[in-house]
């Protein structure tokens, strides 16, 4: 099994290496991460520039291991070329932060999974409300990819989004399938005298959610795992419309 990693944090997040390290368990394992932390750049490429690459030391228990300076999304699209390799899974993270609810919109880490399944390949993200204790998140992602792979839950059409639960949470009750929260990021700005820079000011807008959400499960102890569609038709409203129509 040849496993891609990516990441939206950089190539030196604690994160990435831990990702790597259990993914390794399950076959061969090659890494493109960006050059800097990319946070928020969602499926956003790289259009009117050339990028630069380099091959750093692989970190550990991966094959091969190339940083581009680019988005999340780019460092598929040129693994694919540089690796030159038919990936059978793509994996992104485990990112610093959980990615719920409209985060998902925004996210590098699932934007390159997004990228990922465009492309083909089967593909999972990975979030965490934080990466300190690296050793409860890779006991967690192994227990969770062998109960993957068995049932072969990521070939499915969609995007797996895999959020682990918070911080307080001492080890996880269990998983739980989730659809997204209605949580809403969102940012203000605060301008300088003159009017010339704006600073950001990001808040969260909390909803009552749902008992089968993203959040209720990571804020009840549970590790949250949300397919997500790639089509983004709300296939109700065309009928709808076309019944109004007529």
């Amino acid at each position: 099994m040849n496993i891609l990693v990516v990441n939206d944090d950089g190539y030196l997040a604690p994160g990435l290496e831990t990702l790597v390290k259990a993914m390794a368990l399950f076959g061969n394992v090659y890494v493109s991460a960006p050059k800097e932390g990319q946070s928020a750049k969602s499926m956003s490429i790289t259009i009117k520039k050339n990028m630069h690459v380099f091959y750093p030391e692989p970190i550990v228990g991966s094959k091969n291991m190339i940083v581009v300076d680019g988005t999340p999304a780019d460092c598929v699209g040129i693994a694919l070329k540089a690796f030159n390799v038919d990936f059978d899974l793509c994996v992104s993270g485990i990112n610093y932060g959980h990615n719920v609810a409209t985060d998902i919109f925004y996210s590098g880490t699932v934007g390159a999974a997004r990228e990922a399944k465009f492309l083909g390949i089967p593909a999972i993200a990975f979030s965490a409300a934080s990466v300190p204790n690296l050793e409860y998140l890779f006991d967690e992602t192994v227990k969770l990819m062998d109960e993957m792979k068995e049932s072969e839950l990521y070939l499915g059409n969609y995007v797996l989004n895999i959020n682990f639960p918070k911080t307080h949470v001492a080890k996880p009750i269990g998983v739980k399938i989730t659809k997204l929260g209605k949580r809403h990021q969102h940012s203000d700005f605060s301008a300088t005298k003159d009017g010339l820079v704006y600073v950001p000011n990001y808040g969260v807008t909390n909803y009552l959610e749902d008992d089968d959400s993203d959040i209720k499960a990571i804020d009840q102890g549970y590790v949250s795992i949300t397919p997500l569609s790639l089509d983004n038709t709300n296939h109700a409203s065309i009928k709808q419309i076309l019944k109004t129509e007529a």
